[in-house]
């Protein structure tokens, strides 16, 4: 490493894992995901309990992580927004990052009569088009203030992304599914549901 991460960074350091049952913390997960009434109490579970895998395990999702792996909870973007968590992992390329956004848990995708986005879905994306918009213009700026200046060059022009957490497996059907991935497609955003975390914990067992 020839850079120095900043404070607010919280490192997987090699063998992070090693003392954490997984199996046990999939399952909690998914009862709090059960009982959930709205997003804050999945957001509660993680921060109350200090438990970045979680969030983190969405880097199974992507090819990098595994040289290095870090997290950043409510990393400012500019005055304006705030993702849910951010990101930063290494690979051969370089340096990636993904910017997070939760949304509510136990919703639908779509909307039954019309076949439009829920709420939730709209809201999140609508923050991650924001973001974008702003990262496209502020850049620079934005790896200056949050102390990632140092790796700017290593990280790839595509090499910032986005990720959306919404809604349950359960609630989702060929229509919804057919919807995600065109959203996926058209607009560059990565979206999961909250079981895919449960999913990707249980494949922590030699980390990212």
């Amino acid at each position: 490493m020839d850079y120095t991460v900043p404070r607010n960074f919280y490192e997987f350091k090699y063998g992070w894992y090693r003392d954490i049952d997984l199996d046990y913390e999939a399952e909690q997960l998914l009862k709090v995901l059960d009982s959930a009434k709205k997003e804050n109490d999945i957001q509660n579970y993680i921060k109350e309990n200090k438990k970045w895998f979680i969030p983190a395990s969405i880097f199974e999702d992507y090819d990098f992580g595994h040289h290095e792996a870090y997290i950043s909870v409510e990393q400012p973007l500019g005055a304006e927004y705030k993702a849910d968590y951010m990101l930063l992992g290494r690979n051969s390329i370089g340096h990636h990052i993904v910017l997070v956004e939760f949304e509510n848990v136990n919703v639908d995708f779509r909307l039954q009569k019309s076949n439009m986005e829920t709420e939730a879905v709209r809201k999140g994306m609508t923050q991650i088009n924001n973001w974008k918009r702003w990262m496209d213009n502020n850049r620079l700026y934005f790896l200056q203030s949050c102390g990632l200046s140092d790796i700017g060059r290593n990280i790839p022009t595509w090499g910032i992304t986005y990720c959306l957490v919404v809604g349950r497996r359960k609630r989702l059907d060929e229509t919804s599914n057919q919807m995600r991935g065109q959203i996926q497609f058209e607009r560059g955003v990565h979206i999961i549901t909250y079981d895919r975390l449960v999913d990707n914990i249980l494949k922590l067992g030699n980390g990212f």
